[in-house]
């Protein structure tokens, strides 16, 4: 039976395990809106679906870009006192 440390395991193998789950899930993240954009294009046609897929980008980086915004502000506002403490 070996008896392995585990800071010596975790200094070898640590960050290794960690790189990996990473990679795991930003794949999984990447796979899904690939997934996404090919059913919707699939679905809809080239032509079609593209456009789809071009108006949700733009409306994601414009419109619902300035709601989030203005939903941070708002909570900052409420969830954060930045008056002067005495």
């Amino acid at each position: 039976m070996v008896v392995v440390d585990f800071d010596l395991f975790m200094e070898r193998y640590g960050y290794k395990i960690l790189f990996g789950i990473f990679g795991i899930v930003l794949l999984t993240i990447l796979g899904v809106l690939a997934f996404s954009a090919y059913s919707i294009l699939r679905l809809y046609g080239l032509f079609a679906g593209g456009l789809f897929l071009l108006l949700l980008v733009v409306y994601a980086l414009t419109v619902k870009r300035r709601v989030m915004d203005a939903q941070a502000q708002a909570h900052a506002k409420y969830f954060y006192d930045d008056r002067p403490r005495r």
